[in-house]
């Protein structure tokens, strides 16, 4: 919207119709004035703000003369004019809007009440536009600069709003120069320093915005003599580690596809509405009432019609209640919410608690609708719960009193439709006209169904289908069942259900009939078409129509694009009619192929599909090839989600092997089981199950006792136990050559190569490395042959060819930049920076792990931050930069049990040189003594040479004479001490 054509102006030179008043002392007559337009102003009062406290004699005839100028001068403002205020008073009416400041005022109100949309921004826009300028140009004293300094504050306010809008909407590129100017003119207003640097980092220029903060406190220890708040230096700390709250979360729209001819709940939705208003007290729905009445279907269309209002996103989970497996558990639901808005799982919290926090904080004040629908209580809604400024529908057959007690939830009950409501929707999907035909068979029907939503539905979709039949002999046929499945609605839903759902089903033919029983025999909470078309014996195109067929009967929902589901009610009858319409073989060969179809695709990302796979877990808990569906959920464990959960069920399925004779399948499990406590941080219960799993793949092929052998080196590896690993790792790839078994070669080799360069026993790693290159041959990828590079470049490292090893780097990388993988050039870079860190340039590995960082975040790559906020740890430290090292080492050790042993010990390493560079000799000394003690056991002989040096330098911090007396530190180390002080 343009700016209000605003005809008296304080922001700049102030002016009446475009007209500037020159004279100050008239000029500040207006302001006070304006200021509040309005509100009587005491002639004392006006005195003393524009004469500054010292008036003339002739004050009052100056006054009446300035005030008789600007009632002149006003005229050619429709409607304004000063009058007198009592006997010793002024005050000027005008509109608000006819004043710049107000006019600002106004549109800044309205912005905040749109939202974060686009009417918003305009809003926002609008209102910068006419504060662009520095308040009462040109007027002196006291007076004018208070209020000239206090409207500054708010003009800084106002553009930091506006600008925070700009951000939410992604327009970060756009923002960024504008932010520039502003904070280089301001560059202590800290709330645009904020913004700007949020900017530099989502245009991927972190060390910019890192940048902006030293310059910041330059200025304010320089001004005055003070820090930056708290608030900024948490934002640098967050920009240090690439803080994935940081980005920019798209709004994900994530309802099910709304429901046609929506009839009715007039009160319900208009107290949705109300509830949902940004100023109302409540922000939880609890949507409650019978099986089939239609809570979700209200929930969910009350959302479609609301997307304006919910700019950060709309979310949907189905809690499954009431369904006939598990709950869905609070930490599952706030994994599927998270991962919604953009979260990459390795980065979700395994903690309810923490994984709700996380949830609060990326949906506060971002209006975010949230639908927790079918839940069983309130205990399993609570950590679900978004952040400030959200709104929230749960939908439940429970009464959910402990949620409205304690949660404040506003209660929404809905119950059966009305008479009338109830034929309506019988209009709506038969048509108006069939039913103005036979409106007393209408109403019958309607009674019937029990005025209950998914009767109705149902019974309306058969007749639909059957436009010569006439409502009356549905009605009779209808009337024939047994009476008292129909009369017992009130307390058992399902019978006016089942009345509908036995004459929907016999309507249809026989393939849509034999596909209806089939998928009843399925578990899961949906299904997809592929799943569908694979299990099915139909042709693909005949599995489509009857898909349709399906949909058109109401006896199933396609609710996303090729995925489909059933109401609960029509779930349990479904399940029904699979037992009776299906043999024992036909279902056990349709649930071997569901088994088949997940199973195969292990290797593949099952975010899409976890939901269902958990829920067969429970279905088929006794099942002898469970083991094949756990397994397929071997990504859920890579991306470090739910761990504690498929431990459980690695367990279970493993037992069912065992108990079935399945070598392979125990195999399979316990090695699982043990990564799931490898993901934990217990790598003592990993390195005994990852032997266990070896000594079972001795009865099985070379390909399982190399994967069984890798598996426990990299257990060893995270506990610490550096030459064990590397023993296992050898006696793995030599079993991988002699059965040219170049997959389990390319897992392992580099990471047997990075080990023995660590062990300082680089010259046994090129063998293995070229044998690699060789099996593989022809068939060697470019990421593979990347990898192997990188492994050469490790070896050259530890040699001490540092120049050689770069140039190897520089090589990969060309190569890495041209194949299309999401980490190759970042372990480049890793190899990279480390490279020149053993060659002395700690400047230019910083730059490499700083890039590496910044493509890790990019990406959200989250499990390699670690990793990476060590190396630039250690770079920090190289250089000197002791504080800034020490910022990033909190966050690291909040995240301790996810680090390695060694990764652990180089932690302790680099806090000691830290310590060291603050003078801080105690601490220093007692964090390089754990770190000299692991290294020393693992063995990582270069790393202990480096922990010893702290050691002994802290030693030496305290006392100068220590090094002619420390008899435990090896000449070697006292000529590395003496070189670097």
């Amino acid at each position: 919207m343009p700016p209000s054509p605003a005809r008296i102006r304080l922001l700049g030179p102030v002016a009446i119709a475009g007209d500037v008043i020159r004279a100050p002392k008239l000029a500040c007559v207006l302001a006070v004035l304006a200021l509040q337009p309005g509100m009587p102003v005491p002639q004392t009062d006006l005195i003393d703000r524009v004469w500054d406290g010292d008036p003339p004699d002739s004050v009052l005839s100056a006054l009446y003369s300035y005030v008789a100028r600007l009632r002149t001068a006003l005229k050619a403002v429709p409607g304004a004019a000063i009058r007198r205020a009592g006997a010793h008073g002024y005050v000027l009416e005008v509109e608000p809007g006819e004043v710049d400041l107000h006019a600002s005022r106004v549109l800044r109100d309205e912005a905040r009440g749109l939202g974060r949309g686009e009417a918003a921004l305009e809003a926002w826009r609008s209102a910068c536009g006419l504060a662009g300028e520095e308040a009462l140009v040109g007027i002196g004293g006291r007076w004018a600069e208070q209020t000239r300094a206090a409207l500054a504050v708010e003009r800084g306010e106002l553009l930091a709003e506006r600008y925070a809008a700009e951000l939410e909407a992604g327009r970060h590129e756009a923002a960024l120069t504008e932010l520039v100017g502003l904070v280089d003119a301001a560059p202590l207003t800290e709330p645009l320093v904020r913004l700007l640097m949020l900017a530099y980092y989502r245009c991927g220029r972190p060390a910019e915005a890192l940048a902006r903060f030293e310059a910041t406190r330059t200025h304010l220890r320089q001004e005055l003599g003070t820090d930056p708040s708290q608030q900024l230096r948490d934002l640098q700390l967050r920009v240090l580690r690439q803080d994935p709250t940081l980005e920019l979360v798209t709004a994900p729209v994530q309802l099910p596809a709304d429901i046609s001819g929506f009839t009715g709940r007039t009160e319900e939705l208009k107290l949705l509405d109300q509830l949902a208003d940004p100023a109302a007290a409540v922000a939880l729905a609890a949507v409650i009432g019978p099986a089939g009445a239609g809570k979700t279907a209200l929930a969910v269309h009350w959302g479609h019609s609301m997307v304006e209002r919910f700019p950060g996103g709309l979310l949907s989970v189905n809690l499954r209640g009431f369904d006939d497996g598990e709950t869905v558990a609070p930490r599952e639901a706030l994994s599927r919410l998270l991962v919604a808005m953009n979260l990459p799982g390795e980065a979700i919290p395994q903690d309810v608690d923490a994984a709700g926090a996380l949830f609060r904080s990326i949906t506060a004040d971002r209006r975010v609708l949230v639908i927790l629908d079918n839940a069983r209580n309130a205990e399993q809604v609570r950590p679900l719960l978004p952040g400030a400024g959200c709104f929230t529908i749960v939908t439940s057959r429970d009464r959910l009193t402990g949620l409205i007690a304690v949660n404040g939830a506003r209660p929404v009950p809905v119950g059966m439709l009305g008479p009338a409501e109830a034929v309506e929707l019988l209009a709506r999907i038969l048509g108006p006209e069939r039913v103005a035909a036979e409106p007393t068979a209408a109403e019958r029907l309607a009674e019937l169904c029990g005025h209950l939503v998914l009767a109705l539905r149902i019974a309306a979709a058969y007749v639909a289908a059957e436009p010569h039949l006439r409502i009356a002999d549905y009605v009779r046929e209808l009337e024939r069942r047994d009476r008292l499945d129909v009369l017992a609605v009130d307390d058992d839903p399902a019978a006016a259900v089942t009345a509908n759902l036995d004459l929907s089903l016999r309507v249809l033919d026989a393939e849509a009939r034999e596909l209806f029983a089939q998928l009843g025999v399925l578990p899961g909470e949906d299904f997809t078409e592929e799943l569908i078309g694979s299990l099915s014996e139909l042709a693909e195109a005949d599995t489509v129509r009857a898909l349709r067929k399906l949909v058109g009967a109401h006896l199933l929902e396609q609710h996303q694009a090729r995925r489909y589901r059933m109401h609960d009610l029509v779930r349990l009858y479904a399940a029904r009619t699979g037992a009776q319409a299906l043999s024992e073989p036909a279902r056990a060969t349709l649930i071997d192929g569901f088994i088949t179809w997940h199973h195969d695709r292990a290797y593949r990302p099952v975010i899409a599909e976890e939901t269902n796979m958990f829920v067969a877990c429970e279905v088929l808990h006794d099942h002898p090839q469970l083991w094949r569906l756990v397994f397929g959920l071997r990504n859920v464990l890579n991306e470090g989600r739910l761990s504690g959960r498929l431990r459980q069920l690695t367990e279970l399925a493993g037992d069912n092997a065992a108990a079935a004779g399945d070598a392979f399948g125990l195999f399979r499990m316990t090695s699982l089981r043990a990564n799931t406590y490898r993901v934990d941080g217990d790598t003592a219960s990993a390195i005994e199950l990852g032997t266990r799993a070896l000594a079972l793949a001795e009865s099985l092929s070379a390909r399982e006792q190399t994967a069984a052998g890798g598996n426990l080196g990299i257990y060893l590896i995270d506990h610490g136990d550096f030459a064990g690993a590397a023993a296992a790792f050898k006696v793995a790839l030599d079993l991988a050559i002699a059965s040219e078994n170049s997959r389990s070669l390319q897992i392992f080799v580099t990471t047997l190569a990075r080990l023995l360069a660590q062990l300082g026993r680089y010259d046994e790693g090129p063998p293995y490395v070229e044998s690699a290159r060789r099996i593989a041959g022809a068939e060697l990828t470019v990421a593979q042959r990347v990898g192997l590079d990188l492994s050469d470049a490790e070896l050259q490292i530890a040699a001490g060819a540092v120049d050689q090893a770069l140039q190897t780097v520089d090589a990969a990388m060309a190569a890495a930049r041209q194949a299309a993988h999401p980490y190759l050039d970042m372990w480049c870079l890793n190899v990279q920076g480390r490279a020149q860190l053993s060659a002395g340039r700690p400047e230019a590995a910083r730059d490499s792990f700083e890039e590496e960082l910044r493509l890790a975040r990019l990406r959200k790559l989250a499990s390699f931050d670690l990793d990476i906020l060590c190396d630039l740890g250690e770079a920090l430290v190289e250089l000197g930069e002791y504080r800034q090292a020490a910022e990033l080492l909190p966050e690291v050790r909040r995240k301790w049990t996810d680090l390695s042993r060694g990764a652990q010990a180089f932690v302790d390493y680099l806090q000691a040189r830290v310590h060291l560079g603050l003078g801080e000799y105690d601490a220093a000394r007692a964090h390089a003594q754990v770190a000299v003690d692991i290294f020393a056991a693992m063995p990582w002989p270069a790393r202990h040479e480096l922990a010893l040096v702290a050691l002994a330098e802290a030693h030496a911090g305290q006392d100068p004479g220590f090094l002619a007396a420390a008899d435990e530190i090896s000449a070697p180390i006292n000529r590395l001490l003496r070189a670097r002080r």
